[in-house]
């Protein structure tokens, strides 16, 4: 049984291996920072987070709760301390708007070693939860549970994490790129060469109505396929690999159950037939329920060969639509670039979204 801990709370780990969980109603991301005796990291390695998912002797992990996976006797020797950071999805979402998050720290074949609850939370997205203490040749673990309301990009800066400037390709860190309607991104230099695969991802959560009913709110994902101002393919839930096979649907999900995303699409740009000039990814609500009742309601882009983040956006921008044209990647002489676009329409079918979608082309 876990020993129930409180904040500001020190105990001596025995076990060489661990696995930090956050149980919380709301999609999280968990974090770790490796920091040397100053409290500052190495370099930026030593970030371990969605857009590097393994560092030195920590890794994060995808089970039924998002953590993270930490060896104590494969750190860096010169590494003193793990800290464990949990930050919302949702950047306009605060932990005080919602039942706190419940950390959960296991041993060796998951035996359950600590839990705690992270209460008194108020407009902060982003907690540190908890730090490994190197201590001689032991660990501790301390409780912390701290908010911090200046958003995650400030935080792992003010450990030291170096920082690329705006358009560099290459070195120091990178989160997704928060993309305002409008705005580009090239996409040739995400991996030192070109992009060849991308993954749009749409996830949601059931809305609970009157008596805890379940509301089954249905939002489906589509890849419209256009060769200059007409769709030619598409990839969505009544057709869910395009003609060519270069873009392909995970399955309808009618109800936004079960973890993480509820649904994918992804599209090999190699793949594409010449003709091809812009796919554009839109969401559409297929019962008419419009987004302001949705909870947790995101879209995604990535890498889809490292699975890199690359940009995403909330659906609750939406409003009292039914529809949004999230983000279109196009061809650009001979390379491919991402536009957000982030624009609320008024669509229950993707068939339904095409005229709204060609001004955006």
């Amino acid at each position: 049984m876990a020993a129930q801990l409180t904040k500001g709370q020190i105990d001596h780990l025995t076990v060489g291996d661990l696995t930090v969980s956050v149980q919380h109603s709301e999609a999280i991301d968990v974090s770790a920072l490796l920091l040397n005796s100053a409290g500052r990291v190495r370099g930026e390695r030593d970030l371990i987070f969605f857009n590097q998912s393994a560092g030195p002797g920590v890794r994060l992990t995808a089970g039924q709760w998002p953590g993270v996976a930490i060896e104590l006797r494969s750190l860096p020797r010169d590494v003193d301390h793990v800290r464990v950071v949990l930050n919302l999805r949702d950047q306009q979402a605060h932990f005080g708007d919602f039942a706190p998050p419940i950390v959960r720290i296991e041993g060796p074949g998951g035996n359950p070693l600590y839990e705690y609850v992270i209460d008194g939370l108020g407009r902060e997205g982003v907690v540190v939860a908890l730090d490994l203490d190197r201590i001689g040749a032991a660990w501790q673990v301390r409780v912390l549970g701290d908010g911090y309301d200046a958003g995650f990009d400030a935080l792992v800066t003010g450990h030291g994490v170096p920082v690329s400037a705006p358009g560099q390709d290459a070195g120091g860190y990178r989160g997704p790129a928060e993309l305002r309607p409008g705005q580009e991104v090239s996409l040739h230099h995400v991996r030192n060469g070109e992009l060849t695969l991308v993954k749009m991802a749409l996830g949601w959560d059931p809305v609970r109505g009157r008596g805890s009913r379940k509301v089954e709110v249905d939002l489906d994902a589509s890849a419209l396929i256009f060769a200059g101002n007409r769709v030619v393919d598409a990839a969505a839930f009544l057709q869910l690999a395009s003609r060519s096979g270069a873009a392909r649907h995970s399955g309808d999900n009618v109800d936004g159950s079960g973890a993480g995303d509820d649904e994918t699409i992804t599209v090999d740009l190699a793949r594409l037939p010449q003709q091809v000039t812009a796919v554009v990814f839109v969401v559409t609500s297929y019962k008419g329920h419009t987004f302001e009742r949705v909870r947790e309601a995101f879209w995604r882009m990535d890498d889809g060969v490292t699975g890199m983040q690359l940009v995403h956006g909330n659906l609750r921008a939406g409003g009292a639509h039914t529809g949004m044209v999230v983000a279109k990647v196009y061809r650009d002489g001979g390379t491919w670039r991402m536009a957000s676009i982030g624009v609320p329409i008024q669509a229950t079918h993707p068939v339904e979204a095409v005229p709204q979608v060609i001004r955006y082309l």
